[in-house]
């Protein structure tokens, strides 16, 4: 047992004794039995949709419930419907490139989820687990562990009863930071997938474990002269006001070119949008920021709560709370993400300047996110889309909904990857892809040499699993000798690397 391995408490010593079991029976299964299954467990989320969201709402305070059951209700639809016919089973071939491709699940995964979307995330990342042929541990948020646990429990039954191995769903109930730190540091785990906070993602990528962290956002939006104004009201408001702005997606700082500013403000104002005066506004960035850091207290609140908390008076009927601004640098902290109904606000001369404090505002938090434009010039989105440096530009659409997938035809997804910009090692909309790599059994480019027709083969040959037979041992395969086995040892090779990197930069 590595030293890793001996500092983990019982339940989480269980838990992935048991996904390593799950994980090496799972990888036998054919398309059809793992599409019954996950038939049967985006069905038990379907079903169970409401009474989760509202826990989750009761739970964390975060959020509206009904926008909580349409976030849980797209996430098993997706399953059911987009990924009905999926195949991460079986070979694929391309006759073109001349390639034969095998899928390889990563095996035992650790999924790490937040509290703002606690059962979208947990139902998400158990279903790509599960089309995948991977056994998942669920490591939840504190602030939503009981509704995660429940969550992930009834996908588990779900799931077991329709034929996935026992074990390929579970839960750690009790998490805590060294606990997870740990689990995403043992050899059994193959894949993190840390959704959360910029502490939770540096952390999986320090584990040595391949991991896929996907941080904040801090999305911001221009609008143009050329923007159907009416349409751009409505859009903002429903995207920033969807269960309360807790998406990491939603729009931050809304940049408005200042021939266009009145009348958008009116059509805002029009539709349940307060703008705060300079005092209001004062008030407000004390109470999101008191002290220069996030009140995690404002998380998915009603723009009414926020605004009582701060000390202004708002009418009954106010939706969000738009602060305006007089700068985009850092300092400024209303220009950081603040994951409730609160949107800062600036007037600008003209789009060149828009563009360039749209990009000022991700210099400072959110880089390689998102960020949204309403615009009917290419020109100017093409422009757009060079300077900001993000993977996802929601175009004259919610911002919030349709970066992640909702009304446009990127991949649905609770987890934004935000790339080699943001510190990711994903630029992509978390999905099903990233849970399986693909061997590739390469022919020659000459056509005159046959490349056969793979439709219909099944494999026939049973697995073999190389790395554990040779390393317990067995009548057939000798044990790896002891000195090679201390080599290829994972605790071993950090130890090593961190000396050489201590020799490299002469630290002591």
């Amino acid at each position: 047992m590595s030293e890793t391995e001996a500092r983990l408490p019982r339940e989480a010593e269980e838990l992935l004794a048991a996904a390593e079991r799950a994980a090496a029976e799972f990888v036998d299964y054919d398309r059809d039995r793992v599409a019954r299954i996950v038939e049967a467990v985006a069905t038990a989320a379907l079903e169970q949709a409401e009474p989760l969201a509202v826990r989750a709402v009761e739970e964390t305070g975060f959020g509206v419930v009904a926008d909580k059951i349409l976030k849980n209700q797209t996430i098993a639809k997706t399953f059911l419907e987009d990924y009905a016919d999926a195949d991460y089973c079986g070979q694929r071939s391309d006759a073109v490139s001349r390639m034969l491709l095998v899928p390889r699940p990563a095996g035992v995964v650790l999924g790490i989820t937040p509290s703002t979307s606690p059962v979208a995330a947990v139902c998400f990342k158990v279903l790509c687990a599960l089309l995948t042929r991977n056994a998942i541990v669920i490591s939840p948020h504190p602030g939503a562990k009981r509704v995660c646990t429940d969550t992930a429990l009834m996908l588990a039954r779900a799931a077991e009863q329709a034929g996935a191995p026992r074990g390929a769903v579970q839960v750690l109930s009790e998490p805590s930071i060294p606990v997870v730190e740990a689990m995403m540091a043992d050899p059994r785990v193959k894949l993190v997938i840390a959704t959360g906070g910029g502490a939770v993602v540096r952390a999986a990528y320090r584990s040595g474990t391949p991991a896929i962290g996907v941080g904040p956002g801090n999305a911001p939006v221009v609008v143009d002269e050329t923007a159907d104004l009416k349409q751009v009201a409505e859009k903002l408001v429903r995207s920033k006001t969807y269960d309360n702005g807790v998406l990491c997606t939603t729009e931050s700082v809304l940049i408005a070119v200042e021939t266009i500013a009145p009348r958008l403000l009116t059509l805002l104002k029009a539709r349940g949008v307060h703008l705060c005066s300079p005092e209001e506004t004062r008030r407000v960035r004390d109470h999101v920021y008191p002290g220069g850091r996030f009140n995690t207290k404002v998380v998915g609140r009603d723009a009414t709560v926020i605004a009582a908390d701060a000390g202004i008076e708002v009418p009954a009927n106010t939706r969000i709370l738009l602060t305006p601004i007089d700068s985009v640098r850092s300092e400024e902290p209303l220009t950081h993400e603040k994951l409730s109904p609160v949107l800062a606000f600036r007037a600008v001369p003209d789009f060149a300047t828009a563009v360039a404090e749209a990009r000022a505002i991700l210099d400072a938090a959110g880089l390689g996110h998102s960020a949204a434009i309403h615009s009917e010039d290419p020109q100017r989105v093409l422009d757009y889309s060079f300077a900001l440096p993000v993977h996802r530009i929601a175009v004259n659409v919610p911002a919030s909904l349709g970066n992640a997938g909702i009304g446009t035809h990127l991949p649905v997804s609770m987890s934004l990857g935000t790339g080699y910009i943001g510190g990711s090692s994903s630029s992509e909309n978390l999905n099903p892809e990233h849970f399986v790599q693909w061997s590739r059994a390469a022919y020659s480019t000459n056509i005159f040499d046959r490349f056969p027709d793979f439709d219909g083969l099944e494999r026939s040959a049973p697995r073999v699993s190389a790395p554990r037979a040779m390393q317990e041992g067995s009548a057939s395969t000798p044990a790896m000798p002891a000195e090679i086995a201390r080599v290829i040892d994972r605790d071993g090779l950090r130890r090593i690397v961190l000396e050489e990197l201590r020799d490299l930069i002469g630290a002591r």
